[in-house]
């Protein structure tokens, strides 16, 4: 005689689905409410960072220290992706071989979602720079280094960061500061490779930990603030160093003169002194009258089209050398300002990272119901950065600027509320359910597993 046994299904926390059940679930494990708390950090702080009002930097003023967000949160934004796609791809054990075609085709399918998000975001002229479609970039990047242990994925990450800053400063001084997509990619533009990778892969190795365990939370929290202390005592030393030569030397005295010339009022043209001036007037492109001295302008009468463009190998030394190549691979290692790419951000920041998310992890457990108005947003920052984005829009038309911190203030008010109500009343964010069926669509799957790390551990009632 044969027997067969059935499973019956058990009691779990899918059997209730009110608001209260649909935020406790929010706020408990498996999720990592820490993770949640510091994407949703990023996220208030890029709010923060495109729309509010802030005053220089300074010790006496409190409400300047806000300038803290102003390219730190699109890092910690960059670390949280690696945090992620360690989560999606196993946590602390690394995907078997066998796994890795789907896992693969579902991250291809969730950066594809994140990319569209975000070029529709900047076809609909949004006056910010969008983040999401470098960060669905980021998802296919992350594909050749899946099955990579903590150590390994370290491995790779510290000389992207110490040396790839630099050497793409070198080929672009080489190449005369070249103006492209792809060396925009890597050199020119505010979300770089350079940069991002490294901190990508900064994230994934902290997400192949086991981050639940205080020690290890500590730990990552402690190496964070060290690598954001030596960021900030090596950009003093810098800063005090430059300003020393500068007043000893006059090194660099004519950066001085138009960083200075950028901040004139503008006054009539007839008041300007236009001797030994070449001026080239306003046309449908550009309406400014822009002039030069006449020794800067090229009488060459070669017929060469690359001599009369200031092209070609004639004159490459002179260029080169009018480039100032040392302070632009000074530069590229040592910036310490905001979205400057340098190998100093990436060390300051992605210190400060690192401490932000041991934090959240030390005090996701016991302050989870206070982490919420954190939580809420980070558990689906898709929808929260676009519902942003659009509100940006809506207030001030396409290509506008905010910049009021009133405006700040409220959309931050208003993003945690609304997110929190839709995490009570429906649960997934409603872009996290886009970007999940693109996952599930690229590997084939008519229905997929909940995402138990980017989206609530509820599936009952999907609106």
């Amino acid at each position: 005689m044969t027997t067969s046994s059935v499973a019956l299904p058990s009691p779990t926390l899918h059997a209730a689905s009110g608001p209260r059940a649909r935020l406790q679930r929010l706020v408990s494990p498996p999720r990592l409410t820490g993770i949640d708390a510091a994407r949703g950090l990023a996220i208030l702080g890029m709010i923060v960072a495109h729309t509010a009002a802030l005053p220089p930097l300074s010790l006496g003023d409190p409400l300047s220290w806000l300038q803290v967000v102003n390219g730190n949160s699109s890092i910690l934004f960059a670390v949280l992706a690696g945090v992620s796609i360690a989560l999606l791809t196993g946590r602390e054990r690394p995907p078997d071989p066998a796994d890795l075609p789907r896992l693969r085709l579902a991250l291809l399918g969730r950066g594809a979602a994140i990319f569209v998000i975000g070029l529709v975001l900047e076809l609909l002229g949004i006056g910010i720079v969008v983040i999401l479609t470098f960060y669905g970039l980021l998802y296919v990047a992350a594909l050749p280094f899946l099955r990579l242990r903590p150590s390994r994925l370290i491995a790779v990450a510290v000389p992207l960061a110490l040396l790839g800053p630099v050497t793409v400063a070198i080929l672009g001084v080489l190449a005369l500061e070249p103006m492209s997509a792809g060396s925009g990619l890597l050199v020119t533009g505010t979300y770089r490779f350079t940069t991002w990778m490294p901190l990508m892969l900064l994230g994934m190795a902290a997400g192949r930990l086991p981050l639940t365990r205080a020690k290890v939370a500590a730990a990552i929290a402690t190496i964070g603030a060290a690598l954001a202390l030596l960021g900030v005592l090596i950009s003093a030393f810098v800063t005090g160093l430059v300003g020393f030569v500068a007043a000893e030397t006059g090194v660099w005295s004519a950066s001085s003169s138009s960083a200075a010339e950028e901040e004139l009022d503008p006054v009539p043209f007839g008041e300007i002194d236009g001797t030994a001036l070449v001026c080239y007037p306003p046309s449908d492109e550009f309406r400014e009258v822009y002039c030069v001295p006449e020794d800067e302008v090229s009488t060459t009468d070669s017929e060469d089209p690359s001599a009369v463009m200031g092209g070609g190998w004639s004159g490459y030394g002179e260029r080169l050398l009018q480039t100032d190549p040392l302070r632009m691979v000074a530069t590229a290692a040592l910036d310490p300002s905001p979205h400057s790419g340098s190998t100093l951000e990436i060390i300051t920041s992605g210190g400060l990272a690192l401490l932000v998310i041991g934090l959240m992890m030390l005090l996701g457990r016991p302050l989870r119901w206070v982490l919420l108005p954190l939580s809420a947003p980070g558990s689906m920052p898709l929808t929260a950065y676009t519902g942003h984005a659009l509100v940006i829009l809506a207030i001030i038309g396409p290509g506008g600027v905010i910049m009021d911190s009133l405006v700040s203030l409220a959309l931050v008010v208003g993003v945690v509320l609304a997110c929190t109500a839709w995490a009570a009343f429906a649960g997934r964010g409603p872009l996290e359910r886009l970007a999940a069926a693109s996952s599930r669509w690229f590997t084939g799957e008519a229905r997929g597993a909940p995402d138990q790390q980017l989206a609530p551990r509820e599936e009952a009632p999907r609106a």
